[in-house]
């Protein structure tokens, strides 16, 4: 289209376009950013990133590519217009460095499907789960990493709870399989007896998905119940003070909102044989492109937006 270039912008020319026009309001993580001008003005941002989940990257195509996945995780446009979209993704793809891996979510709580990521051949990978959001008073998004905003110096004056140091890197399965070995003749039923639980046991030796770990006082009751061994004492032991989130949900009078799961594209921007081995390697199997009406951005034309020198 005649007037119009796609070239890299900086982290800051992204800004009024993702605080001012994108629904969300909030900057993503940004490692490739790249604008649309027309006559001059920047009238359209794509950024990608690292995914906000670490276990996303993982789960697209394997531990060893999970490198190579990134998230188109914003594209914004100032007025628009028809095939601005399609063009600033497609072109931005070819600018990208190769190989890698794009996933993006079209969000269905917006009424997307995401037609842009259909014309610029993404490939469509189904639905991810349904899932939920936390929303103040007001019925307002409260964006979950902001509890930890709160948990910085107390600033609400909670009281203190423990949390075991670098849990995130412990081996799930691992210690599931060790508590599972020294069971004995204990059942899940019994444990969540002893410890006046309901439910909750059984998952502490599970080794999907659904695995989560006793924390560090029941860690230590439970080794006094099973007589198991110092092996794992110090990783599942150690441990700092921390505000407790749960205090400070019901501080701020938060409550979840369920939401519904977002469409999921994924486009592999790779030579031909690049490609074709990591289309073998996809852990999601391809389906067809869901349809329906989207629902368009209601953008603030008043954003102040640089204009590039040629």
């Amino acid at each position: 289209m005649d007037n119009y270039l796609i070239r890299k912008i900086s982290y800051e020319d992204t800004k009024p376009f993702i605080l001012n026009i994108h629904y969300a309001k909030r900057m993503p993580s940004i490692t490739y950013s790249f604008g649309l001008f027309y006559k001059n003005e920047l009238v359209g941002i794509v950024c990608y990133g690292s995914p906000a989940s670490p276990t996303l990257a993982p789960s697209i195509s394997g531990i060893k590519n999970k490198s190579l996945v990134i998230e188109l995780n914003r594209l914004v446009l100032k007025y628009n217009k028809k095939n601005e979209a399609s063009m600033l993704v497609g072109k931005s793809l070819k600018l990208l460095p190769k190989p890698k891996i794009i996933v993006s979510f079209a969000d269905t709580n917006q009424g997307h499907s995401g037609y842009i990521y259909q014309a610029t051949n993404f490939i469509y990978t189904g639905q991810s789960s349904n899932s939920y959001q936390w929303v103040d008073v007001n019925n307002k998004e409260f964006h979950f990493r902001n509890i930890g905003h709160y948990q910085k110096n107390n600033r609400i004056n909670v009281g203190l709870v423990k949390r075991r140091l670098n849990e995130d890197k412990i081996n799930k399965v691992e210690i599931a399989n060790y508590l599972k070995k020294n069971k004995g003749t204990y059942t899940s039923k019994k444990i969540d007896k002893i410890f006046n639980y309901k439910d909750t046991a059984g998952h502490w030796f599970r080794t999907d998905k659904g695995f989560s770990f006793p924390n560090v006082d029941d860690w230590i009751k439970l080794k006094n119940i099973l007589n198991f061994d110092n092996t794992y004492d110090d990783i599942m032991t150690n441990y700092k003070l921390v505000p407790d989130s749960k205090e400070i949900i019901k501080k701020l009078m938060l409550t979840k909102q369920p939401i519904k799961g977002k469409h999921r594209y994924i486009y592999i921007a790779a030579n031909k044989k690049d490609k074709k081995k990591l289309l073998k390697e996809l852990k999601y199997p391809i389906s067809n492109y869901p349809k329906g009406t989207n629902t368009n951005y209601k953008t603030d034309n008043n954003i102040n937006t640089q204009f590039t020198l040629l």
